[in-house]
């Protein structure tokens, strides 16, 4: 055996000692504490956070990766977590935030960025809305209407290989899969008693006279709207479209496809659906793919038609058919009444004094609110802040599209799509389905702008 060989095994040998030690030493002193009566808490914390910046500076791309599975599942774990766990869980709402943004800053400090047209669009957009918060509004509406550009700049600022991005899509998809199948035995299966007890308990903002709200049912369908680890359908529904045009663009294997479309089916929003008949046909001219587009176009006909008698949907589809649904007539009521306002506000309100935010949390009955994310920026921010923002979609669209790669297929596929169910759900403010959504366009510009790192 040589001498370096020596030295290496010798430093092996000492290094589980250290670290048995090291461990040793830690429980005893949080044992010490505890015997005293000093909380653990803070130290825990202090420790965790400590942990996961060590880890995060010395592997950004798997905690990036890590976090992004996770996301689809922190709703609900979060919920459980505040049912189960000690009082000041519920503090630490917004951790989500808090995490991809100490790793967005990691990836900043190591790869820096280099703008692209897509980017002007949005710190113009960023830049008018901070400008109109100056002379009036809250902060944290305004924090919270632009929390997708952590998830933006996650995929903006992030380099992967080809093989690395064809993982992330693989991984993806089955996570989607899988999330799918399990809310599909809720709806069928478990039914909503379980999530009713858990809202009512953690989560009553969701409820409605001891029952789960509204958006869990639809008029003319008794049934529950399929929810999985997300708040609500409205929120699983949009994520399950941007993983099945991941799907459409890396997959050839029908399976994952079926079970994350049937899926989509069981939460009943109209709103994604049309997201998808969209993005699908576009998706299929850009990558010359009529041909699978019609065959599959059949196969999605044949499961919609199936689904019909199992979910029982024959009522809400003729209510649909016969326009008697009253949410459609209100979301056009509603949009009636945005016009005027933007008409007569053309700089806005200021955030957190219209939209959901001033509605819900601030407590306004008498705010205008409209289910479409556009007319909600120009209401709180003015027509230049929701131009912009509309100039930034179809820029991004632009700049993915002509790439001609799958992941610039897949990037445009999602924006022509989630652009189109945000004309009718304010989509632009939940995180992780932001996480999903965002992180893939920021990708798909850095890529036009940076070649990949081998």
């Amino acid at each position: 055996m040589s001498v370096a060989s020596q030295s290496v095994a010798k430093t092996e040998n000492r290094s589980l000692p250290l670290a048995i030690c090291g461990l040793v030493s830690i429980l005893l002193f949080a044992g010490l504490l505890r015997a005293l009566g000093v909380s653990l808490v803070i130290p825990a914390l202090v420790v965790g956070a400590a942990a996961f910046l060590w880890v995060a500076c010395q592997y950004p791309v798997g905690s990036m990766g890590s976090v992004l599975a996770f996301m689809p599942v922190f709703p609900m774990a979060f919920l459980i977590a505040k049912f189960f766990g000690p009082s000041y869980i519920g503090s630490l709402e917004g951790c989500d935030r808090v995490v991809m943004l100490v790793l967005v800053l990691v990836l900043l400090w190591r790869n820096g960025v280099k703008l692209a047209a897509p980017d002007w669009f949005l710190l113009a957009c960023f830049g008018l809305a901070v400008l109109r918060f100056a002379f009036g509004g809250l902060l944290m509406p305004l924090l919270s209407d632009f929390n997708f550009l952590i998830a933006y700049a996650a995929g903006r600022l992030i380099s992967l290989t080809v093989e690395q991005e064809k993982l992330w899509a693989k991984r993806a998809v089955w996570i989607a899969a899988v999330l799918a199948i399990l809310g599909m035995v809720e709806v069928l299966i478990i039914g909503e008693g379980p999530r009713t007890a858990l809202y009512l308990s953690v989560a009553d903002f969701a409820t409605e006279d001891g029952q789960i709200g509204g958006q869990y049912h639809a008029v003319g369908y008794g049934g529950l709207r399929e929810s999985s680890t997300m708040l609500g359908p409205l929120h699983f529904a949009p994520l399950c479209m941007a993983a099945l045009i991941v799907w459409w663009v890396y997959f050839r294997n029908p399976i994952p496809g079926a079970m994350i479309a049937a899926g989509l089916i069981c939460t009943v929003t109209r709103a994604s659906w049309l997201g998808t008949a969209v993005a699908f046909p576009f998706l299929a001219a850009i990558m010359g793919q009529t041909k699978r587009l019609l065959r599959y176009a059949a196969l999605a006909v044949v499961l919609f038609a199936v689904s019909i008698p199992v979910l029982g949907l024959g009522d809400y589809l003729f209510s649909v058919k016969k326009k008697e649904d009253p949410s459609a007539e209100e979301h056009l009521l509603e949009i009636h009444q945005a016009m005027d306002f933007m008409v007569d506000h053309p700089l806005g309100v200021g955030p957190g004094k219209a939209g959901r935010w001033a509605l819900e949390k601030v407590g306004n009955g008498n705010a205008l609110f409209v289910d479409d994310t556009y007319l909600t920026y120009a209401s709180e921010y003015g027509i230049p802040v929701a131009l912009c923002f509309v100039g930034f979609l179809l820029s991004a669209v632009w700049v993915s599209w002509r790439q001609g790669t799958q992941l610039g297929y897949a990037s445009a596929g999602i924006l022509v799509g989630f652009g189109t169910v945000m004309i009718f759900f304010i989509a632009h403010d939940v995180f992780p389905l932001a996480c999903w959504i965002w992180f893939p366009v920021g990708l798909a510009v850095r890529s036009s702008t940076a070649p990949a790192v081998c």
